[in-house]
């Protein structure tokens, strides 16, 4: 794959910054401190747009919530940036990031993936059980535990550097790996 220049102009454009306003307070639009970016825009798009572009964007402390996950409620722990600046300039980056990570990944990786959820994977498993010759009797499902806290962040930078190489995009990257304190924080 050929490793992509000049993204951070667009992530610092103020309609990719405006439409990252929008996308991060979906479903949070009745909470105070989110209806104050919505209210005004135009300010928080200007004043986001700036601090990208002068490079001084630092991110804030994790807020760190217990919550219970799935049938089973599995008690998972969750690190909440702040809405404002740190989701929304995770958005910015996340709106131009990817297509460029979707080009290289494989059609069935279905975790966290926009319109390839458990139901794709389900299809895709049908789809190959109706055709299996071989009368296959067992599936294995499994899950890597603590996962995302498990992640070594110079593997994961490595990796951004074998398709990115945008200085300033990898400089925002790592800054925003590095804001945890050990792997890659759920959200």
């Amino acid at each position: 794959m050929k490793r992509i220049g000049t993204i951070y102009p667009k992530i610092c454009d103020k309609n990719n910054i405006l439409k990252a306003i929008n996308k991060a307070s979906l479903r949070k639009k009745d909470r105070g401190n989110v209806k104050r970016i919505i209210d005004n825009p135009i300010y928080y798009t200007e004043y986001l747009y700036k601090l990208l572009k002068e490079k001084k964007y630092k991110p804030n402390p994790y807020t760190e919530v217990k919550i219970q996950d799935g049938v089973r409620k599995k008690e998972r722990i969750i690190y909440k940036p702040q809405f404002f600046p740190d989701q929304v300039i995770h958005w910015a980056l996340m709106l131009q990031l990817e297509p460029i990570l979707l080009r290289g990944m494989y059609y069935y990786c279905c975790g966290s993936v926009k319109n390839r959820g458990i139901h794709h994977g389900a299809k895709y498993i049908k789809k190959i059980l109706i055709r299996d010759r071989k009368n296959t009797k067992y599936c294995l499902k499994l899950d890597v535990k603590k996962f995302y806290p498990s992640i070594n962040k110079d593997i994961l930078k490595h990796k951004f550097m074998k398709i990115i190489k945008c200085r300033d995009t990898l400089d925002l990257i790592d800054l925003i790996i590095d804001s945890s304190k050990e792997g890659v924080p759920i959200r």
